[in-house]
């Protein structure tokens, strides 16, 4: 059996591009004939992100240009939404890149990029296109509606959903009812990697996360102040984007005299690692992350993780770790780090649980999982 991956900007380099990649791995492995679809901007950014994202993997891709509507979709999403338009524009260069293949008979098509059903074989979704808003400003209307009916042009029969964590097939549910076969596949992380089963740890608190506003990073601020004995690390990739939250955050820290708050952008893998390693605690802040990559690094990492309460990062890693790991409120935060501080032994135990959890997100479990569901396409 052929199998085609259609993902429009591996260049872009997150979650959903590892994950595009980390499946096309596993189908070569696994024996099927597979090649990767995607547009390009930067050949040799192309090269380095996936070197990044699959050190030592040569996928097979057949590249196109990128479209001229979506240097247009760019402005419009800097201009009106702040970012907000980024998976409607992966949406609408998934229906551009289906058009560029014709469909031949053995061949299994597979989406992992448009947040919606699509007319595919299989199509992964990592986070819905269209979600319940309970804003009622213009722009968010506006940006509605025009999902709405992006969502609604792409929707097609799907053979079978895959989502990243039970809390995701919850939201594609609430969406679509019981019209689709649903199945849970969780990313592979790169456990053997990040493992790390020091005892000795620093006063360090660890934060992983994109540079946006709606990550509200702002709050992990907030536990600084109350913990000063401890040293805040807030992690990420910096990017033209990131400049206004970045901004804000050093003006923030500048304002409240936040001494003990970093902020480390760009940070090699490398260097992440041994961070994570030493850490005592990694804090996510209240944003319900629909998995969650770098919280479960941080578990294999050995770092006690603490979570907002809602999420997949809360429903399928840490929550399976211990109940009194989330919070509701931010404020929570620092009465969680002291009641766990000075426990070594029952940190040890939730290390162990931890490493536990995080092996069932290891690359040879997402390959068997892969098997599984190719198998049911298999004539």
């Amino acid at each position: 059996m052929k199998t085609i991956i259609f993902h429009p900007l591996l260049e872009v380099g997150g979650g959903a591009e590892k994950l595009a990649l980390e499946m096309h791995r596993a189908l070569l492995e696994l024996g099927y004939e597979s090649r990767l679809i995607t547009f390009v901007i930067d050949e040799e950014r192309l090269e380095k992100t996936v070197e990044l994202l699959t050190p030592g993997f040569k996928p097979v891709l057949d590249v196109y240009e990128l479209p001229l509507y979506s240097e247009l979709l760019d402005t419009l999403t800097l201009g009106l939404t702040r970012g907000r338009l980024v998976m409607l524009r992966r949406a609408l260069l998934i229906k551009t890149l289906l058009s560029h293949v014709k469909r031949n008979p053995g061949e299994l098509f597979i989406d992992t990029a448009s947040h919606v059903p699509t007319p595919v074989d299989i199509a992964y979704v990592h986070v819905p296109l269209v979600l319940p808003s309970v804003n009622t400003g213009l722009v968010r209307k506006t940006y509605n509606w025009l999902v709405r009916r992006v969502a609604d042009s792409l929707t097609g029969d799907t053979g079978l959903v895959l989502v990243n964590s039970s809390w995701t097939r919850r939201v594609f549910e609430s969406v679509y009812g019981s019209r689709y076969r649903v199945r849970v596949l969780h990313p592979p992380v790169d456990v053997e990697y990040f493992y790390s089963n020091n005892a000795k740890r620093d006063k360090l608190i660890v934060t992983v996360s994109r540079f946006s506003p709606e990550k509200k990073l702002e709050s992990i601020l907030t536990v600084a102040r109350h913990l000063t004995d401890y040293k805040f690390y807030i992690i990420g990739s910096a990017t033209r984007a990131s400049g206004k939250v970045l901004a804000e955050l050093r003006r923030r820290i500048e304002r409240n005299g936040l001494e003990n708050v970093e902020i480390k952008t760009n940070m090699p893998r490398v260097e992440l690692k041994a961070v994570l390693a030493r850490a005592m605690f990694y804090l996510h802040p209240p944003y319900p992350e629909h998995f969650g990559l770098s919280v479960a690094e941080a578990v294999a990492a050995g770092a006690i993780p603490i979570v907002y309460k809602d999420g997949g990062a809360w429903t399928d890693i840490v929550s399976v770790i211990a109940q009194d790991l989330g919070y509701v409120k931010i404020e929570e935060v620092p009465g969680i780090v002291r009641r766990f501080e000075d426990k070594f032994e029952l940190v040890n135990q939730l290390r162990t649980r931890g490493h536990e959890v995080a092996s069932r997100f290891k690359y040879e479990n997402f390959k068997h999982g892969v098997a599984e569901v190719i198998k049911q396409f298999n004539p």
